[in-house]
């Protein structure tokens, strides 16, 4: 062997064992940022729920100023190393994108807006405020979005996706409760049942109140705000989007477990369903915040900025079936009493986030579709495109209900009501107005434009079935769902007419949908019959129908009271608070979480009818 060769030889060991080292290296440097820079951003994070839990939001305390910006100092650092680190990876261009754009946003919170802090001169300023809540914002988003490594490990770990569906919304409700409890969430504070409800009705959109909303600080509302609009998405759905943007892509065991809870088909679909469920609540949210600005006066507020949280707030709430309102008496108060503009458009928020994410998509692809065809028509183009089923039979048994609902809801509410509460609408429009209302906000929304004690008892039956049947699925709203009551009406059909099959527009419905349609109702009616007693054993003075009026809206998450629930005693609002939760992930997931799955057997029993 030559000299030559064996120098070459020599070498190119060493460059290997070199690559070697470094690639230890780097794996060893990304192992401890995967941990140390999520570590940092949980100290700043509760650095900053200290500051606004406990302090003024304009006053300046330097030592904790101070020692912030030093942790986002070593965040920088850090994020910096990993995203160097990252550059020789194996990783999409979305991650090392998210991470850039991240690195470059703290960047600018440590040498532009964390400086505003040391400088008292500046409080109370527009600026002080815009960079302070950049500068929180920016913190908290961290937070959440570094939380995904707990969702990766979570995932790994094959948790069964209705138990994780539950803790998702057990976890935010108890972190919530938290949150409310702070010294500076509310003007006179709060007790522990108190807040747990709050956080409980929030979370899962109910809307019921043992606190005034007005009672709470604007940090108070903002954590409402917060907490109805991760519940009325889901927790699982931003956990998803975030820690797809963080890893540059999904993990075969996290979209399978995405998939179980989003009420998709096609596992491919899983992330892009996500994001679009994000960019459909964005455009909804923004326009209603629009159209709500544009019609309240402005002489109600005393800022613009008091004016637009309003509107994002209420926009918000209707989307997400919340039903809950920063002003004491909600809109029956007379400054929002009689404005029919802004009553029509909290109705078509609350009847688009009702609809359900799957069935505004699918009618979306079927209106691009037949929109394309038909120009293609006019234009005199031949390229027209045919797609078998393009609107699936979720959609129309889902379209069909509601139309039948408000239809119902519309028709009698103007006929029980002329002599009740209409009285108070002196022209025809609000008459119509407050009719169709009444027809929407039942249905799991809990706005009121009336007092509920002055309906007739007739239209408090009517608003106990539209409570119970609810929105449709997928949606964010609550209720058996309307899928599940058309199921199980056509089911009756085909019994009374002695078919042997349950069809719909050319579709058989299997017997699987059918079953566990009846297992929802039944379910439910359980749920709602235990609540009634219940509560009863300690606030049967409240009267059998208020209480059961009570417990169908919170199983429904509607949010409508007789005004009995600040009078409840803590035990009826435990009963409440498991009602809501339980109504909110649903009582059939609920127990699936609960319950060892069975696997399916090889044999069957032989069969009999059962006598009826």
């Amino acid at each position: 062997m030559s000299k030559r060769l064996r120098t070459y030889i020599k070498w190119k060991r060493f460059f290997q064992d070199a690559l070697v080292v470094a690639t230890r290296l780097r794996q060893t440097i990304l192992g401890i940022c995967s941990w140390f820079i999520p570590l940092l951003s949980l100290v700043a994070g509760m650095m900053v729920i200290y500051d606004l839990g406990f302090n003024p939001f304009f006053d300046i305390k330097l030592q904790l100023a101070n020692t912030l910006r030093s942790v986002i100092l070593f965040l920088v650092v850090a994020m910096a190393i990993r995203f160097i680190a990252e550059c020789f990876e194996k990783k999409k261009w979305t991650s090392r994108v998210f991470h850039l754009l991240v690195l470059v946003f703290f960047w600018y919170l440590y040498h532009d807006v964390s400086v505003e802090h040391l400088t008292i001169d500046n409080a109370r300023s527009n600026r002080f405020f815009l960079n302070k809540l950049l500068l929180y914002g920016g913190v908290l988003f961290l937070v959440i979005s570094e939380s995904s490594l707990l969702f990766s490990f979570i995932y790994r770990k094959s948790f069964n996706p209705a138990l994780l569906f539950v803790l998702s919304f057990l976890i935010l409700i108890l972190l919530g409760t938290g949150l409310l409890m702070l010294p500076m969430a509310t003007r006179n504070g709060i007790n522990l049942i108190d807040a747990f409800f709050t956080a409980t009705s929030a979370v899962c959109v109910t809307g019921l109140q043992v606190v005034n909303v007005a009672d709470f600080t604007e940090f108070g509302q903002v954590i409402l705000l917060l907490l109805f609009q991760a519940g009325g998405l889901g927790v699982m759905t931003f956990a998803g989007l975030i820690g797809f943007a963080m890893a540059g892509g999904a993990s075969f065991q996290s979209q399978l477990a995405l998939k179980d809870m989003m009420n998709t088909d096609r596992l491919g679909t899983v992330i892009r369903t996500i994001n679009n469920i994000f960019l459909v609540t964005f455009l909804f949210e923004l326009a209603g915040a629009v159209a709500i600005y544009f019609s309240v006066d402005d002489l109600l507020f005393p800022r613009k900025l008091d004016k637009i949280f309003f509107s994002v707030f209420h926009s918000v709430s209707a989307f997400c079936n919340a039903g809950i309102s920063t002003s004491s008496g909600g809109l029956y108060e007379l400054p929002f009493r009689f404005n029919y503009s802004l009553h029509l458009i909290i109705a078509v928020m609350v009847i688009l986030g009702g609809m359900g994410f799957p069935i505004v998509f699918n009618i979306y692809r079927y209106t691009m579709v037949r929109g394309g065809n038909l120009l293609n028509r006019v234009t005199g183009m031949n390229n027209r495109r045919y797609i078998p089923r393009l609107m699936n039979i979720n959609t129309r048994l889902a379209l069909v209900m509601t139309s039948f609902l408000l239809l119902i809801g519309f028709v009698t509410y103007f006929i029980f009501e002329q002599q009740a509460s209409l009285q108070d609408h002196p022209t025809f429009w609000g008459k119509l107005v407050t009719s169709f209302f009444g027809a929407v906000t039942p249905r799991t929304a809990g706005f009121n434009t009336v007092d509920l004690t002055d309906l007739r008892m007739p239209t408090l039956m009517i608003f106990l079935l539209l409570m119970w049947i609810g929105t449709s699925p997928g949606s964010t709203g609550g209720g058996i769902k309307t899928t599940t009551a058309a199921v199980a009406l056509l089911n009756m059909a085909s019994v009374i007419r002695g078919k042997d099959r349950t069809e719909f527009y050319r579709t058989e419905i299997s017997k699987s949908s059918i079953n566990k349609a009846f297992a929802i109702m039944m379910i439910s009616l359980l749920i709602i019959g235990l609540s009634v007693f219940f509560i009863s054993l300690t606030d049967g003075d409240k009267g059998l129908f208020a209480i059961a009026f009570e417990s169908f809206s919170a199983f429904s998450t509607a949010g409508m009271t007789l005004g009995i629930t600040p009078e409840l005693a803590d035990s009826s609002k435990f009963v409440l608070i498991c009602t809501m939760f339980i109504g909110r992930v649903g009582a059939l997931t609920m127990f699936v979480a609960m319950v060892k799955q069975t696997t399916q057997k090889s044999y069957r029993y032989p069969k009999e009818d059962v006598a009826m």
